[in-house]
């Protein structure tokens, strides 16, 4: 397998590796006003979840027959849904890169939803049907476990930008 195969097939984990890529060069730059926290969840937001998602819809939206092959699924129309969500998910994702906290705080609970309710579903597919294809249980299923967890993680140690008292 070569690196462009290897890296379009592990699509979620190239994107979490170039979103360390980026956080590092943003640390390396010092800039003393912007938190660990805000760095860590924009690059992640854009890349990890932004880019995969956005990705995953294509795959899902117009190569179905493939990312359903990959997973160990049939071809099913419900992937057309899959692709819409995957591409509201994206949206989220790389629009959440310079939003406010609130913005931030729907797409994490999105991420969230989407993404362990994912990983919920392979791992019933492991556990019932052995079904461990790459797409159901390699770096997707990884990558549906940890990037919203790092999300959720960022988004505790961010602050509102002020609140709203009713």
């Amino acid at each position: 397998m070569d690196y462009l195969q290897f890296a379009l097939s592990n699509f979620g984990l190239s994107m979490f590796a170039l979103a360390i890529l980026f956080i590092l060069i943003h640390l390396s730059m010092r800039i003393k006003h912007i938190s660990y926290a805000e760095i860590v969840y924009r690059w992640m937001a854009l890349f990890a979840l932004g880019f995969t998602s956005i990705y995953a819809a294509v795959m899902h939206l117009f190569f179905a027959q493939m990312s359903a092959a990959e997973i160990g699924w049939a071809t099913s129309p419900f992937q057309f849904e899959v692709g819409m969500a995957d591409l509201a998910l994206g949206a989220l994702g790389v629009l959440s890169f310079r939003a406010l906290y609130g913005f931030r705080l729907a797409t994490v609970i999105a991420a969230i939803c989407m993404f362990w309710g994912d990983a919920a579903g392979h791992i019933y597919q492991m556990i019932v049907f052995n079904n461990f294809n790459p797409g159901n249980a390699g770096s997707w299923f990884a990558m549906d476990l940890i990037v919203p967890a790092i999300l959720l993680l960022c988004i505790t140690k961010l602050k509102p930008a002020h609140r709203h008292h009713v």
